[in-house]
């Protein structure tokens, strides 16, 4: 199977993109396109499902992760399960990958905008299990592409 967002209003990449209106399953065999979830737009930032963007597939290839239109600062992280065709929201943010191995395998780093008191910002990246319960934070906005990929590779081992 091949899984994609389809029905983008504007090409990917470009200021005025806005997402996907549906995510689809494609038989790699029979060519066959299937719709697993159209967009169902709401003004609740948690229930919205419309603008769909970063699609990833889980580990045991059961759920989709996405993202979804949400806050001006953040989008909304949702799981698909594939089966059922059941969305659930998990948390704000951006997904950034699916722990590989370890202790934490499986849970996700999700990339949240967050405020000082004292005013500024920060970007800083958080565990999440799959049912969105906050595990802890993984690091600062100072962290590298490679050192992502390490915590991507395994987190949590010893």
């Amino acid at each position: 199977m091949v899984y994609s967002i389809q029905g983008e209003a504007s090409t990917k990449d470009t200021e005025d993109y806005v997402g996907g209106v549906q995510i689809t399953a494609q038989n790699t065999i029979s060519g066959k396109p299937e719709i697993l979830l159209a967009a169902v737009p709401d003004d609740d930032p948690k229930i919205n499902l419309d603008g769909f963007t970063n699609l990833k597939l889980s580990l045991d290839a059961k759920t989709l992760y996405f993202e979804s239109s949400a806050w001006a600062t953040s989008a909304a992280v949702h799981a698909l399960d594939i089966a059922s065709r059941q969305a659930s929201y998990i948390t704000d943010g951006s997904l950034i990958c699916q722990v590989g191995s370890g202790t934490y395998q499986g849970d996700l780093i999700v990339q949240q905008h967050r405020y000082f008191v004292q005013g500024g910002a920060y970007d800083y990246l958080y565990l999440y299990d799959k049912t969105g319960k906050k595990l802890g934070l993984v690091a600062d906005d100072n962290v590298t592409k490679e050192q992502v990929s390490d915590l991507r590779e395994s987190l949590g081992d010893s």
